[in-house]
């Protein structure tokens, strides 16, 4: 038998073991030193908190920079998702979308390719000859000042010159020149950026080596507006050289808070800090705006502006009982002519411009709040001589004119009718006296024309009107709305008192605020003034405004509808000219404030077009367009009550479950009834004019075996059937017009029919 001897290592092996024994001691002890000297004496420096680290995030850190200072704290913003703004339904109306800066590392290509740059200079001339002649072919519409040659020498000299530039910058407020994801993968997948390199160990296997373009694509959120024009001003915009609208005046909202990242900055190296504070997104938000009843305004202002070659125009509709803002436009002649029509400045909200004739409601108002009788007196319209006695008790006369026709006198229904300059201020003279105009102005203070409105879009300014209690021409020219200024949504809102029966209500443009998961907050409506007027001088005012339309002789009798009955007032106004000094007579500013449905009014709209050689019945034709538009939308029958639609008695009904019975009834408008039966359903067998219904009790031996369902709801159908052991189908939507069994599976298949 044959033993193994053991081997034993040489003096010379164990020697070296024991050296490198030795020094792996000594390195784990150095590292172990190591370890001990950063976490104990530099720990500080370590976590940014050390007397030798400069935070650049306190205000004064350059103070303590020396030419010894190696170590910075730093900080990154992390930016929060900025909140949407949606409209009365849901949908939205600006939203975050990605766009991208193009630029060109010309160093990093020069680097990377330097020894086939230095071997051959041409090497990539190809190349950029065909990524020059794309780039213009890709975007040639959103840059027609750059050619397919300006490309190539942007290529090639900033390579030369070993440059990173822009090519493309973002512009977040002009949507027409924005770099999309579909342009990027367009250039980067290029045939020509790729070639195939055969392996020499490998002869029939290729791979495909892409050309490094160094072209680089830094992803930018911007704010877009999926309806384009569509109240883009009063949707506003967010940016550090243009800010004004809903993304404005709400930016604390939209906004969001941001988040932030500390790091280290020791030698150069970045060292990732704890600190970290994750950014708080913003909160959306949800505006009253209707969209279908916006695009109706929308429509129809750019085609009535591009008709008469406006200048610009506006339009306001306001929700008669709650004052929501459901649409607002304000277009602005783009195009020489008159082709096109932008969204430009605030006009509805804070244009400065004389009211016109749409002022003589409110004049109408003092009128009738100081004459009880309204139907006694007669006013001269057309011309008249007004005699008004100076403070020194002389009188002077002052002839005026709206028409060149003999003066005859009429009712004060007649005046506002016919929409007479000299009649209506005749008639605030007599209810004032000739030098009453501060009891004048303190009647229109009391319907709160003369007072600053405070509104989610900012404060609304009152009527500008100067002193005339000495003056007979600023006290005539404020009873017909001249002489002054007032914000066109300003008269918006005191008609909509009247149509309101007299409450007037605040502007309201945003309804509530959500963040991802709930409603953060909401707005109510605000009541401004419980009444701007007695009852009786309301229900006048209504009257009167009635018959500008529908009255013999009103101003906007051509465009009455009996199916679409509506109220309001007309109203034209030279245009002043400051350059000379006097008020142009070719062109006027036109407007039409009034109300629809006639009876019982859902809104009140606002047209103003400005810079036309028309008069008011061109603004009146835009109103009444846009209220047949609304009306004929199913929008505007969804906000109709039940009480609006006729009542139709019920015939018989089909078999209603007994717990749910009395509830239809009465959400239908008919008495409950009072039954004790163990009947599980009940039926309507008929109804009067009176809302009594008479009813059948239908107890369970009324169904066969397997029910009828017929005219049952659907979810009622599926109970009886499983009760009774069957397998209900459901096919269709709506009650159940038809049942099939099949025996064999104990299936019953259920046809609805809505």
């Amino acid at each position: 038998m044959r033993t193994s001897k053991k081997q034993e290592a040489s003096p010379t092996t164990l020697r070296r073991m024991s050296i490198v024994y030795l020094l792996m001691v000594l390195v784990g002890v150095a590292c172990l030193i190591k370890i001990l000297y950063l976490s104990i004496v530099e720990r500080a420096i370590a976590s940014g908190t050390s007397e030798k680290c400069v935070d650049t995030t306190v205000p004064g850190w350059e103070d303590k920079v020396t030419d010894d200072t190696y170590c910075f704290v730093r900080e990154n913003m992390l930016r929060p998702v900025r909140g949407e703004i949606y409209d009365d339904h849901g949908r939205v109306l600006v939203a975050n979308f990605t766009v991208f800066e193009v630029a060109f590392d010309g160093k990093g290509f020069a680097r990377e390719y330097a020894d086939t740059l230095r071997k051959n200079p041409k090497a990539f001339d190809e190349i950029f000859h065909k990524l020059a002649d794309d780039f213009y072919y890709q975007f040639k519409d959103r840059f027609p000042r750059y050619s397919a040659d300006y490309y190539y020498n942007f290529f090639t000299n900033n390579i030369q010159k070993k440059k990173y530039a822009t090519l493309f910058p973002v512009k977040e407020w002009d949507e027409k020149v924005w770099v999309m994801g579909v342009d990027t993968a367009f250039i980067k997948n290029r045939p020509y950026l790729y070639k195939c390199i055969y392996k020499e160990d490998l002869e029939d296997s290729v791979r495909r080596q892409v050309v490094h373009t160094h072209l680089n694509y830094v992803p930018a959120n911007v704010r877009i507006n999926p309806y384009g024009e569509m109240a883009k001003r009063t949707l506003g915009v967010e940016a550090p050289d243009r800010q004004f609208g809903l993304e404005h005046v709400m930016n604390d909202i939209l906004a969001g808070v941001d988040g932030s990242k500390k790091y280290l900055e020791l030698n150069h190296a970045k060292v990732p800090l704890r600190e970290r504070l994750d950014p708080e997104d913003g909160y959306n938000i949800h505006t009253t705006i209707n969209l279908e009843i916006q695009h109706a305004v929308h429509n129809e202002m750019s085609r009535k502006l591009s008709e008469l070659n406006a200048e610009w125009g506006c339009a306001i509709v306001m929700e008669t009982k709650t004052g929501e803002i459901k649409a607002i436009t304000n277009l602005r002649r783009a195009a020489p002519d008159a082709s096109y029509y932008t969204e430009s400045m605030e006009y509805a909200l804070n244009a400065k411009v004389e009211p016109g004739s749409t002022f003589k409601l409110a004049s109408l108002l003092a009128y009738l709040e100081k004459t009880p009788n309204d139907t006694i007196g007669r006013y001269p319209i057309y011309n008249h001589t007004f005699e008004y006695p100076t403070k020194s008790g002389q009188i002077k006369r002052y002839t005026k004119v709206d028409y060149k026709y003999n003066s005859i006198e009429v009712s004060p229904i007649e005046v506002f009718q016919r929409s007479s300059n000299v009649g209506m201020a005749s008639m605030i003279f007599e209810a004032y006296g000739k030098r009453g105009f501060p009891q004048y102005m303190a009647q229109l203070k009391k319907m709160g024309l003369l007072d600053t409105v405070h509104s989610q879009m900012g404060d609304l300014m009152p009527a500008r009107i100067r002193d005339g209690s000495n003056d007979f021409n600023t006290y005539y020219a404020t009873c017909f709305g001249a002489g002054f200024n007032i914000p066109i949504i300003r008269t918006l809102i005191y008609y909509n008192a009247i149509a309101n029966g007299g409450k007037m209500m605040a502007p309201l443009f945003v309804r509530y605020v959500t963040d991802m998961y709930d409603t953060v907050q909401r707005f109510e409506p605000e009541v401004l003034l419980d009444s701007i007027a007695s009852p009786s001088t309301v229900q006048k005012a209504r009257h009167y405004l009635e018959q500008v339309v529908w009255g013999d002789n009103g101003t906007a009798r051509r465009f009455r509808d009996e199916n679409c009955m509506f109220a309001g007032k007309t109203g034209t106004r030279d245009i002043w000219d400051e350059s000379i000094g006097n008020y142009r007579k070719d062109i006027n500013a036109v407007s039409f404030c009034g109300y629809f449905p006639m009876d019982r009014p859902q809104y009140t709209v606002i047209v103003y077009i400005y810079g036309v050689p028309h008069h008011s019945t061109v603004a009146a034709d835009a109103f009444a367009r846009i209220a047949r538009s609304i009306m004929n939308s199913s929008n505007y029958s969804a906000t109709r009550s039940a009480e609006d639609f006729p009542f139709t008695p019920l015939t018989r009904t089909a078999p209603i479950r007994k717990k749910y019975f009395n509830t239809l009834l009465k959400g239908l408008g008919y008495d409950t009834v009072a039954y004790e039966t163990q009947a599980p359903y009940m039926r309507v067998d008929a109804a009067d004019t009176n809302r009594k219904v008479t009813v059948t009790a239908l107890p369970a031996n009324t169904f066969q075996k397997m029910p009828d369902v017929r005219g049952m709801m659907a979810s009622d159908a599926v109970t009886e059937l499983i009760r009774a052991g069957y397998k209900p189908q459901i096919v269709g939507k709506g009650r159940v017009k038809s049942q099939i069994l099949d025996e064999k599976t104990h299936t019953v298949k259920l046809y609805l029919d809505p």
